[in-house]
């Protein structure tokens, strides 16, 4: 199991979770979402999720392993208009 922090940008909650490294990122974003704790204003918005530790943003189709996310991690997630 991976300990991750998620900083949500537009809202600035904090969150730390555990997920499997070989969850999808765009699986724990949409639970995330679906707990409330991700919110968007319109289905046109769209969820961006970037690395600390990498400095990038990581593609929400890979797994955690795949994008090389590690342990204590900090994952930065920001709901964008398009």
């Amino acid at each position: 199991m991976l300990t991750l922090t998620i900083v949500m940008m537009n809202s600035g909650t904090v969150l730390d979770i555990m997920v499997k490294p070989e969850q999808r990122i765009r699986d724990v974003l949409e639970v995330l979402a679906e707990n409330g704790q991700i919110r968007y204003q319109s289905e046109k918005e769209t969820i961006s999720a970037r690395s600390w530790r990498l400095g990038s943003f990581v593609n929400s189709f890979l797994t955690f392993k795949q994008a090389k996310i590690q342990t204590e991690d900090i994952i930065y997630i920001e709901v964008m208009g398009i």
